[in-house]
């Protein structure tokens, strides 16, 4: 999907932990995934990835950094992704689930209660009004009312403002959550850069400025 700027992906994956450590490299901040193999280099990636047997998931962003196209049995078709900064942790907390290692995660970014008014645009979908529940500087939780959900991994673009030149920004559904038959709630991440991001990041600023209590 191409939402202005570079083309984004976005896939679901399930891989065994011996794959997944197999393909994980910490000190280059890659990750080998046997998926994506009609992607290009220098386009990103928003991938969903699950360990068979677990019921860890997370989801890293990154650029893609090489293709591979033909392979074998032990070195399939796939893609190296080089992951974003902010998906090293969760790139990591998967190896040491891989493993069978203890592991915690990170605290969370705060998540403010806001009700705000969006335009959002699903890929082949109209634009449409949705409300936050809650944002961070990473993203939000959402009600989507009328119609079936995006599905997770879906990518939609969000325009901030009313205005012909408002900023926008792009974001991954990380969570779908049925909230009853005509609204459902989404969690999204955003995945933008430039001025989208940071305009994304001070309604977060603006929240705190206010006084919304933090969830």
């Amino acid at each position: 999907m191409s939402l202005g700027g570079k083309k984004l992906h976005s896939v679901a994956v399930h891989v065994e932990p011996v794959q997944y450590l197999a393909g994980w490299r910490a000190d280059a901040g890659t990750l080998f995934l046997a998926t994506l193999s009609e992607g290009r280099v220098g386009e990103q990636a928003a991938v969903r990835i699950g360990l068979v047997g677990q019921t860890l998931r997370a989801t890293v962003f990154g650029s893609i950094s090489r293709v591979r196209r033909v392979g074998r049995p032990s070195l399939p078709p796939g893609i190296d992704l080089q992951l974003d900064r902010r998906s090293l942790p969760a790139a990591h907390f998967l190896a040491l689930a891989a493993r069978g290692e203890p592991f915690s995660f990170r605290e969370r970014p705060p998540r403010y209660l806001v009700e705000r008014k969006l335009r959002v645009k699903a890929e082949g979908g109209p634009e449409r009004e949705a409300d936050t529940h809650n944002l961070s500087a990473g993203g939000c939780a959402l009600a989507w009312a009328g119609g079936a959900p995006p599905g997770l991994g879906s990518v939609l673009a969000i325009k901030l403002g009313g205005a012909f030149f408002a900023a926008s920004t792009r974001a991954v559904v990380c969570w779908v959550a049925p909230d009853g038959a005509a609204s459902h709630a989404l969690g999204l991440g955003v995945v933008g850069e430039g001025r989208g991001a940071r305009v994304w990041r001070a309604l977060a600023e603006e929240a705190v400025a206010a006084g919304a209590r933090a969830v």
